[in-house]
Order: C-alpha cells, then sequence, then structure tokens
C-alpha cells in the first residue's frame, strides 16, 4: 500500500490539519502504531474515510503524532496531493467527523463547549 505520512511534535489540544485534493482514508496515529501500520499488522487509529478537505484533528493528549494519508491499495492506487500542519489550540475547533465513522459519533452539541477539547472522533482498531 502506498501513502504519505508526517509527523509532529503535538500538544494536548493542538490541531494537526491535512487537505486533501480527493476522496481518501486520512488516519492520526501514535509512533507505535505507526510501526505496527508501516509491518501491516494491525494498529489503532483516529480518523477514516474523508470526502471533503480539510481535515482536522484535535490532539488529545502530549506525544508523537503521525499524519496518514493512503494513496489507495495496490491494485487501485490514487495520485492523491495532501498538505499537513500544526495549528495552535482552538476552542471551536472540534475534530473532524469521519465518513465511515461509527454512528452515535456526531457533531458535539454546541452548549458542551466545555468539552469539546476533550473529543477524538472516529478511533478505531484495523488489522
Amino acid at each position: 500500500m502506498k501513502f504519505q505520512y508526517k509527523t509532529y511534535e503535538a500538544k494536548k489540544d493542538e490541531i494537526i490539519e491535512v487537505e486533501i485534493d480527493r476522496p481518501t482514508k486520512v488516519k492520526f496515529m501514535t509512533g507505535k502504531q505507526l510501526k505496527a501500520y508501516r509491518q501491516g499488522r494491525t494498529h489503532s487509529y483516529h480518523g477514516g474515510r474523508f470526502e471533503e478537505s480539510p481535515v482536522r484533528f484535535v490532539v488529545p493528549y502530549d506525544g508523537v503524532w503521525t499524519a496518514v494519508v493512503e494513496m489507495g491499495s495496490f491494485r487501485e492506487p490514487l495520485d492523491v496531493r495532501a498538505h499537513c500542519r500544526l495549528l495552535p489550540p482552538n476552542r471551536t475547533v472540534v475534530s473532524t467527523r469521519a465518513v465511515d465513522a461509527p454512528r452515535g459519533l456526531g457533531a458535539p452539541d454546541p452548549a458542551d463547549a466545555e468539552h469539546i477539547s476533550d473529543l477524538s472522533l472516529a478511533a478505531r482498531s484495523e488489522g
């Protein structure tokens, strides 16, 4: 599988923003999970398939985080152009919800703004 990635040393509540030019899977994971992903093993990640850009991920805790943009499969490669950047914390931004996120992971109620920074939508494992 082909993919692009960018690694950041990010603090809690910072935002990793990824711009994509076509629908594809965007995954956010820690270093340990990236190693498993690169070896084709079971791994956990936040994110999923996104059809619109930009994709925003609010970092849930301090650490080394990697944004991975998949470029299709071995048999069906995609020519995806992506651009990543790390943004400072912003209480009005919530994590973008993946198209293939499990039901029930909707956008938070605006009245619940106090807890918005604690959200990390569409986390799952794959392997």
